[in-house]
């Protein structure tokens, strides 16, 4: 699967104008999400998967066979994502078992750079400037949904955990094309092992000190082996850009800030994720 989207950043202080500008465009009220994420570091040396337990008691064997073989090419940090409740799972005192808990591993790719193409200035020499897809990052990602065992599973492989972080999320849906604001939380430090007891919400803290939204406007093409699908998912993403930029700067975002291979993920927010 290839997913492309669209950045933008808002303040804390516009935001819930910015939600009523989405529910018009897309008729709908924002559905309200809070995951917590894991973060395991992959091997040194790239490897494929083992067949563990949870690959056999997989419903979705191919993707686990499609993320091995991304895993033989290149080592990566994987994210476990686990929904969690404001009431339930926040201040409580209790402890997660991860394991017996349904997650969604997710891999993503370093995005594709930048686009050029040659053109000729008025002076009759060619040089190249990038075109305006630059705007969208491009990448491939694998999402395995309703996943037990998943800890276990990537232990087992040899990664190992190395923090996490509580994403809130509000999105809404137009057709085939996501908007989604979301922001980033950190949560005490527990070296080489998960936090045994979440705080209160009350307590976290924004990772952006400014209390900044980050804006995904998102599309996923389930076959990117066919170049004119992709095409016409930036075209329809530049579309959504040319209704929406008197209201959000989307920006272009360094591809770097995107790279999951090997080194863990900085203490900042991690847009499009």
């Amino acid at each position: 699967m290839r997913e492309l989207f669209l950045s933008a950043s808002t303040k804390d202080s516009d935001f819930t104008m910015s939600c009523a500008v989405l529910q018009g465009l897309t008729w709908m009220e924002a559905r309200k999400s809070v995951h917590r994420i894991l973060f395991f570091q992959g091997q040194p040396q790239p490897r494929p998967l083992k067949n563990t337990r949870a690959f056999q008691q997989s419903r979705h064997p191919q993707l686990w066979r499609d993320l091995s073989n991304q895993l033989m090419r290149s080592s990566y940090v994987l994210q476990i994502a686990y929904e969690v409740s404001l009431d339930r799972d926040f201040g409580k005192g209790t402890a997660m078992e991860f394991n017996s808990l349904p997650g969604t591993l997710r891999w993503t790719d370093l995005p594709d750079p930048p686009r050029e193409t040659p053109v000729t200035s008025r002076a009759n020499t060619r040089k190249k400037v990038e075109i305006p897809e630059q705007i969208i990052t491009s990448r491939k990602k694998i999402e395995i949904p309703e996943q037990n065992n998943l800890p276990t599973a990537l232990t087992d492989n040899g990664f190992r955990y190395k923090n996490e972080m509580i994403q809130e999320s509000y999105s809404f849906v137009r057709e085939n094309v996501e908007f989604v604001f979301s922001r980033y939380y950190r949560l005490p430090d527990s070296p080489g092992r998960t936090v045994t007891t979440m705080p209160s919400w009350a307590e976290l803290r924004p990772f952006d000190s400014a209390q900044k939204w980050v804006l995904n406007v998102k599309l996923n093409v389930p076959d990117d082996s066919q170049p004119e699908k992709v095409k016409d998912a930036n075209e329809e993403l530049l579309a959504v850009k040319a209704e929406l930029d008197k209201l959000f700067e989307f920006q272009a975002i360094d591809r770097k800030v995107f790279d999951t291979r090997i080194a863990p993920p900085p203490a900042r927010v991690m847009p499009g994720n």
